[in-house]
């Protein structure tokens, strides 16, 4: 099967990074292509589904997050108040089974309070090598979110909660499109279109721990 060549980028990278709530849906399509896996044991099953899946080529085998930070904007180098700051990362452990692990982090700070959820999926991915789809299945997961303003905490703070039907497939799935691996600025990069003339860039890195 025909791969992608890396490409080498050596500008300044910009990240762009649609704005993700507690889960990620993007348009749904069809991806064509690859064979997919064949059933393995299981105990590599057990909490990943029976949604799509294909075979993950080595190129794309590891760990990939994006993310943005405008800490910055919070406070300027004068002291004075500038407004929201927030954080938003999402990262996704691909294995070269069809499994795949999605990690999610956003906050936001305004003056004392402070919005923070760190959320987590599983299920099975199925890539498109020569239409360059990928899509993202998600059989479950849990959140949980951080919502304080000053010392009080609301109902439910910090409690570990699972994600509803609703969130998961077949109701809900991921979508990268016309993705392609580059070197930019000297790192392994998964670079995917997200409209008008942008992209994201998932850097390659170490997968966190839950």
């Amino acid at each position: 099967m025909k791969t992608n060549k890396t490409k080498t980028y050596s500008g300044p990278v910009r990240l762009f990074l649609p704005v993700l709530l507690l889960s990620i849906a993007i348009l749904t399509g069809t991806a064509y292509g690859c064979k997919e896996t064949e059933t393995v044991s299981a105990d590599i099953e057990e909490g990943y589904g029976n949604n799509p899946r294909s075979a993950v080529p080595d190129e794309l085998v590891g760990y990939w997050i994006a993310g943005v930070s405008s800490i910055s904007n919070f406070w300027g180098y004068n002291g004075s108040y500038q407004g929201p700051a927030n954080e938003i990362a999402v990262g996704y452990m691909l294995y070269k089974d069809g499994r795949v692990k999605e990690y999610f982090y956003y906050t936001s700070t305004s003056t004392y309070c402070r919005t923070q959820v760190l959320g987590y999926k599983q299920g099975t991915v199925k890539i498109d090598i020569e239409a360059r789809k990928f899509e993202v299945y998600y059989a479950n997961g849990h959140y949980r979110s951080f919502n304080t303003c000053g010392s009080s905490n609301p109902p439910g703070f910090g409690e570990t909660k699972q994600y509803t039907s609703a969130e998961l497939s077949p109701a809900k799935k991921t979508n990268l499109n016309n993705w392609t691996i580059q070197v930019v600025n000297d790192k392994q990069t998964l670079v995917v279109p997200i409209g008008d003339g942008e992209v994201q860039y998932y850097v390659k890195s170490t997968e966190p721990q839950k």
